[in-house]
């Protein structure tokens, strides 16, 4: 009776062990589980490919704006002005610049698509991005200006958004 108790205790506690990696294991593929806010905005990956750069990104609001790379295609292709910010998470200079630039927006009014490089790094080639961060203009799917690393203030990019859009 007694081996049959120890047993059984052994058992449950293989099973509850078993049960509790298969919880953790199928949350941590979850691409809401990778961020307290739940955004997940690289729809055409999975969790386990992206960098961990980009995973520790997921929270910062100055970063909920990213598409996919054939997402960022569809809506240069689109015609209208369209500004996308190409960034990455390891670029010290990105980290800086991205807050002026999102308050530049906010105070603009405009939109912008970031589209992170170190996920979609044929970006680098197909858009001819030579260092990060950049800003850039496009206009019936062709690049009208570019504004190439940090300026150090929102103004800047401000004046640069403004530019583009007429608005002065």
């Amino acid at each position: 009776m007694g081996n049959k108790l120890f047993y059984g205790i052994i058992a449950l506690i293989i099973v509850a062990f078993v049960g509790i990696f298969i919880y953790m294991n199928s949350a941590s593929n979850d691409p809401e589980n990778l961020s307290d806010s739940g955004y997940y905005p690289y729809t055409d990956k999975d969790p386990e490919e992206l960098e961990g750069a980009t995973i520790d990104k997921l929270d910062d609001e100055n970063y909920h704006y990213n598409k996919t790379l054939d997402e960022t295609q569809e809506i240069i292709d689109g015609g209208e002005g369209e500004f996308v910010y190409f960034w990455s998470p390891t670029c010290v200079h990105c980290i800086a610049a991205t807050p002026f630039l999102t308050d530049a927006f906010d105070e603009t009014g405009e939109e912008v698509t970031q589209l992170n490089i170190l996920e979609y790094d044929q970006a680098w080639n197909e858009y001819a991005i030579e260092a990060t961060p950049t800003l850039a203009y496009f206009e019936d799917g062709e690049e009208v200006d570019r504004l190439t690393g940090n300026p150090g203030n929102a103004d800047d990019y401000a004046e640069f958004i403004n530019s583009m859009t007429g608005d002065e």
